[in-house]
């Protein structure tokens, strides 16, 4: 809410401190050393995105506004996990229980979408290649994997590519895709977190844990943006 209401860049940032500090003791919910390595990969993560940011605040003092808008995109990108800058979450989705995981792919990603959206350059050269890159590093990326939360991580990436370009247009674009990226994403993660399927060979063995095998794959489809599922309305409205 502190960074939704914000007209300051500055306490939109302390905004973006406390959410990611508010974070980490989900991260470290698993008591297990992959759990603080993925967090400290995190912090530290958010932690040089949050400098670059603050750079970018203050070079819009002294230098030029463009230049300033540039570096503070660079550091909400960080943030976000969009391509080119989107490894660190990979490895920390690797080592995340289900709901952790779906709450880094959704909720932490309103701060820096709402911060684009009002500090740095929509539709400059620069925003253009993070989307583009976006897209296409979550689609062929995700086709290399065979971990779960790794397609649904590379899934996601793609999806970033999509929320900046509804952003392009307008907030409530942006938003409406959002909103309804983390509906159609609920349902697979559920599914997958009660049935404890890591890796795509598991399932098959799904049939014996499921009564309705479909409504699995009927949740993947909508995730895919397939008519006529709920994933498709947003692309169609984009």
């Amino acid at each position: 809410f502190l960074v939704m209401s914000s007209p300051s860049l500055f306490i939109s940032w302390v905004g973006l401190e406390l959410n990611t500090l508010a974070f980490l003791p989900i991260l470290l919910s698993k008591k297990n050393k992959l759990a603080s390595e993925s967090s400290i990969k995190y912090f530290l993560t958010q932690t040089l995105a949050s400098v670059i940011v603050i750079v970018g605040g203050l070079i819009m003092l002294v230098l030029q506004m463009e230049l300033s808008m540039m570096v503070i995109l660079f550091g909400l990108a960080i943030k976000l996990g969009a391509a080119p800058f989107h490894s660190w979450l990979v490895t920390v989705a690797e080592s995340l229980a289900w709901v952790p995981l779906f709450i880094l792919l959704t909720v932490q990603k309103l701060n820096p979408l709402f911060m684009i959206w009002s500090f740095s350059q929509i539709n400059s050269n620069f925003f253009h290649l993070i989307v583009f890159s976006s897209l296409v590093v979550g689609s062929l990326m995700g086709l290399a994997q065979t971990s779960t939360r790794a397609l649904i991580t590379f899934s996601s990436i793609s999806h970033v590519g999509w929320f900046l370009t509804g952003m392009a247009f307008s907030l409530e674009t942006g938003l409406l895709y959002f909103l309804i990226y983390s509906v159609v994403l609920l349902a697979p993660v559920l599914l997958l977190e009660s049935t404890n399927v890591s890796h795509i060979n598991q399932l098959p063995l799904i049939q014996v844990k499921l009564q309705n095998q479909s409504i699995l794959f009927f949740s993947l489809l909508s995730l895919g943006g397939l008519p006529p599922f709920l994933g498709f309305l947003p692309k169609w409205v984009i």
